[in-house]
């Protein structure tokens, strides 16, 4: 029996080795489907022509991937019962799925994935990509992604209630509007049932600008009342809902349950202006397990120009989780925001240094000249 995922620092080159198979191109007379119809499990897809139409993947394991610095676009793609990689893609619809007992993994670094993914893969990893909204059903590990709701009202990460999820160094921001139904302008939201670890993100601008007093609405985290949760490490700000609404019970940075793990998070409470509207909220709604939180401004580097790193002021800095398994790169503690930890790479986007995968190591226990097979669910872009 497999282990549990083991996670390991491990540099790979992108070649043709990497998947055992063929590279086969997607040049400028070429349709992306009849590519797709040719590989076999193993091929690796280089995309050459932008946009490339559409493509289905059935029952195979493939990589698709943009060459030569340029991500080429993809309309929609389908995958069902495959293990797919995409690599520095553009896609503006993706739909995964699992049929008859058979499963789906995905795996995506750098890419731009631009609508709602309705995810349904049994194991999922999105680092370092673009994303407009994501919900997930079952395993995934989401790290060093922005979330960008372009100031429409909607949920960024929704963890359905069958979901496990790992959400680490993401920047979730911009979800919001004017007199939004209830259970929108989230950042992430846990459902019934559902798990998640929430550590090290910046979740901003998740507001409503209406006086909606009795619905659950402008919300950094919503862990609904039997989703599993530890919030830590994370700075929350400029969530919340219109003046006139500041003692609803439902608005606040965080909503949770008296279960839910709060500990070592920025939280700042403090009222902004959007037009001419204040926007108000608190910082815990249900949940009393808050420990070591900050009310503050965070006092990032550049805030209005996109500058989240920490200025050298900044209350976030050497305040998040203290136990070692959380220290940052250098090894020193724990920073509140996106780029606190050790799981987080600069320029992970383009970096060609090691990154975080996740491996399956089987068996558990290895006798003395014994054999231990490790399989990676993923690989740097060189």
């Amino acid at each position: 029996m497999k282990s549990s995922i083991f996670t390991f620092f491990l540099s790979f080159i992108l070649a043709t080795t990497l998947a055992h198979g063929a590279t086969r191109f997607v040049q400028p007379n070429d349709v992306l489907q009849d590519v797709i119809d040719a590989s076999s499990s193993g091929d690796v897809i280089a995309i050459v022509k932008s946009p490339c139409g559409t493509g289905s993947i059935q029952g195979k394991d493939l990589t698709l991937r943009g060459i030569n610095n340029v991500m080429p676009v993809i309309g929609t793609l389908d995958i069902n019962n495959s293990k797919v990689n995409l690599l520095k893609v553009q896609v503006g619809a993706l739909n995964v799925s699992e049929s008859g007992g058979l499963k789906s993994h995905l795996f995506a670094h750098a890419c731009d994935l631009l609508g709602s993914i309705d995810n349904n893969a049994s194991t999922t990893r999105l680092q370092y990509c673009k994303v407009y909204r994501l919900k997930i059903h079952k395993q995934a590990e989401i790290v060093g992604c922005e979330f960008n709701g372009n100031k429409n009202a909607g949920i960024g990460i929704e963890v359905m209630s069958t979901g496990r999820a790992t959400i680490n160094n993401n920047r979730i921001y911009d979800y919001n509007g004017n007199f939004v139904a209830t259970g929108n302008a989230i950042g992430i939201k846990v459902d019934n049932g559902g798990v998640a670890d929430i550590l090290n993100n910046l979740i901003h601008d998740c507001y409503d600008r209406g006086d909606n007093r009795d619905k659950i609405i402008g919300i950094g985290v919503w862990v609904q009342e039997s989703g599993i949760s530890t919030i830590r490490g994370n700075i929350i700000t400029r969530c919340g809902i219109g003046t006139g609404t500041n003692n609803n019970r439902s608005c606040a940075i965080i909503k949770a349950p008296a279960s839910a793990a709060i500990r070592n998070n920025l939280l700042s409470t403090a009222s902004f202006v959007v037009g001419t509207i204040s926007i108000r909220s608190r910082k815990i709604v249900g949940g009393s397990q808050s420990f070591d939180d900050i009310n503050s401004d965070p006092l990032f580097t550049d805030f209005a120009n996109g500058d989240f790193t920490l200025a050298s002021d900044s209350p976030a800095i050497n305040a998040g989780p203290p136990d070692p398994q959380y220290n940052d790169r250098d090894g020193s503690r724990n920073d509140i925001g996106m780029f606190g930890g050790h799981n987080f790479i600069p320029d992970g986007r383009t970096t060609n240094k090691p990154i975080v995968l996740g491996l399956d190591i089987a068996p558990i226990a290895v006798p003395t000249g014994g054999t231990v097979t490790i399989e990676s669910t993923g690989a740097t872009v060189k």
